[in-house]
């Protein structure tokens, strides 16, 4: 096979947006480093799903939806905007658009600078790119602009690296200082890519690095001549490029239609069966890529009459690519593996050609474990190296299950097949201290799982919670809560307490005094108001205060829920102090004092 499964550090991540190879540095006056939550290439770190570039902006659909909302809502969050050579006014407007309707979906661009990628120090592509760049990210919508395209497949173009410095350091601000002379960084928040032909050795591709914050790779190996090839190239070239700079972000783009798809002579062409371009995708993803890119879907040769009606390739849309969108979206149930590529590690399998690798999810006790086999014909496969709880095991997007004993279970794989299986730990609940509380106290749960929850309720009213470890959660006693089980729930199951939880009555609003303070006058007590369980009684005491409201002491006898103010009363203050009782037990509360009664 070839390929090694990669481990990458998310940390590490960030800092080689500044040290690429340990070649480049920030540039003089460069803001810190890049926070780079999950894979930090997109602002909270979704993972990017990328059309490259997606159906024309305003267009709809076949069946009469718009373009974009169509893909975005599917998954897609990176659309490539620009030309790939110098910008004219109508091309900034365009991309301005985009980012104004990008930014309205809560979606991003890939903002093309291809073009300018070797511009020099005051030369016309100098001032082109600064035109560009400026002008987009000074728009309200410039913060839909998520990342840079740099020079494409400069290798194979011989593109020396040092031809690409200025505009990298003139437009990141990162790099040697000297190669920005003597100029600021234009916009360095978003982070700059460059993608390789999967040509040339990892040593013809290393320098690159330097003049790059993401370095990916195109590989399409689907073609007219050869429909049926050996897929896993794509992970093989996406293991090269992660080979080369082991802490900086790795890309994979993979073909709608490329160049080699189709025919002029017949008209022919070739597209990905829907088990091909998910075999591309899991194997790029195995290998550390970090942002997949979806090319082609604008290439008119791989168009049907009816996608030449709508101007992109809605047939391959429906059929191939929106299925796995969905199923990587930033959305589906499998987002927080993909995000968490540092969490990568190696599955020991019987077969040679079969290749596994876990991944957490949302939480140590949240596994999923991507398979994938290239050798012809199919095997059962044993899988080793499991954590030991794992038991049974949901294949995603299958609607079956597997079952694992001491960290390891057997499956059936054909030539191609993806399997990808998530594994959660049995919750076990065992107690909770304490046993009666307070809204907005904080009860410690016991049991055994607890990592991967994801919920936490009393008597069905969802609670604010925080994972303290494996064995222990820390849950807040909610608003309207009511006596009763507390329940948590993992993506595996929902666990109830053996015992009832009791919400002792706690205060909303305090009880107040109703009525003039005068002598003669009746003063009428509130109860307040309670969360928790129903009330089943309450009792008063009148409270006789200084004419500050203090020094306050219980008058005897006067436990009504009104009182006539006496001779007595004049010259201090009155409060009433109201004791309530529900099935769970008591609480108290005082009113403010009133006024001075006077006679």
């Amino acid at each position: 096979m070839g390929a090694r499964w990669t481990v990458r550090s998310a940390g590490a991540i960030a800092a080689a947006v500044f040290v690429a190879m340990g070649l480049g540095r920030a540039a003089s006056g460069a803001p810190g480093p890049v926070d780079a939550p999950g894979t930090g290439l997109l602002p909270g770190g979704a993972y990017p799903i990328v059309l490259s570039p997606g159906p024309p902006l305003g267009s709809k659909t076949p069946w009469g939806i718009d373009a974009l909302a169509e893909t975005a809502s599917a998954g897609v969050n990176v659309f490539r905007v620009g030309p790939g050579g110098p910008w004219t006014s109508d091309a900034i407007a365009s991309a301005l658009a985009w980012d104004r309707a990008a930014a309205a979906r809560h979606v991003y661009t890939w903002v093309n600078l291809s073009g300018y990628s070797q511009a020099l120090p005051g030369s016309a592509d100098d001032r082109g790119l600064t035109r560009v760049v400026t002008t987009l990210t000074a728009d309200p919508s410039g913060s839909a602009v998520a990342l840079w395209r740099g020079r494409d497949e400069p290798w194979w173009s011989d593109i020396a690296p040092p031809a690409l410095q200025f505009a990298y350091c003139r437009v990141t601000a990162r790099g040697d200082a000297s190669w920005c002379a003597g100029e600021a960084g234009l916009h360095p928040r978003p982070l700059w890519v460059t993608i390789e032909a999967p040509l040339g050795t990892a040593a013809d591709l290393a320098p690159y690095g330097a003049v790059t914050d993401v370095h990916g790779v195109d590989i399409y190996p689907i073609t007219l001549d050869d429909p049926s090839p050996d897929l896993h190239r794509v992970g093989i070239w996406t293991s090269t490029l992660a080979s080369i700079v082991p802490a900086a972000p790795v890309w994979t783009t993979l073909q709608i239609c490329a160049h080699t798809s189709w025919s002029s002579a017949t008209g022919a062409f070739v597209l990905p069966s829907p088990e091909q371009e998910r075999y591309m995708a899991y194997d790029a993803i195995g290998n550390g890529a970090q942002a997949l890119a979806f090319y082609g879907g604008d290439n008119p040769h791989c168009w049907n009459p009816g996608d030449a009606k709508y101007g992109w390739n809605w047939t391959f849309w429906q059929n191939v690519l929106k299925p796995l969108v969905h199923e990587l979206s930033p959305s589906a149930p499998i987002a927080p593996a993909l995000r968490n590529v540092q969490t990568n590690t190696f599955v020991a399998t019987s077969d040679p050609t079969t290749e596994a690798v876990v991944r957490q999810g949302t939480s140590v006790d949240d596994v999923w474990l991507i398979a994938l086999r290239s050798g012809t014909g199919s095997a059962t496969v044993t899988f080793s190296g499991l954590p030991a709880w794992a038991r049974s095991g949901s294949v995603y997007t299958e609607n079956r299950a597997v079952t694992a004993s001491d960290g390891s279970f057997r499956d059936s794989l054909g030539q191609w097949d993806v399997h990808v299986y998530h594994f959660v730990e049995p919750l076990l609940l065992e107690s909770q201290v304490p046993l009666s509380a307070r809204v907005g106290a904080r009860v410690s749960i016991y049991g055994h799982g607890l990592a991967a929850a994801t919920a936490v309720s009393f008597a069905g009213v969802a609670a604010r919670f925080s994972v303290r470890s494996d064995g222990e959660l820390l849950a807040t006693v909610p608003r309207r809560a009511r006596s009763g089980r507390i329940a948590v729930a993992s993506p595996l199951q929902r666990v109830v307490s053996e015992s009832s939880f009791s919400i002792l009555p706690s205060l909303k609003t305090p009880p107040r005094v109703i009525g003039a303070p005068q002598v003669g006058r009746v003063l009428r007590a509130t109860t307040g108001h309670w969360y928790g369980d129903p009330l089943t009684g309450y009792r008063f005491a009148w409270m006789r205060c200084n004419d500050h409201g203090r020094a306050c002491r219980s008058v005897p006898g006067r436990t009504r829920r009104s009182l006539t103010l006496s001779p007595g009363w004049a010259g201090g203050r009155v409060r009433v102090r109201v004791a309530v009782r529900t099935r769970s037990g008591s609480g108290s509360a005082t009113s403010a004092p009133t006024r001075i009664v006077t006679r």
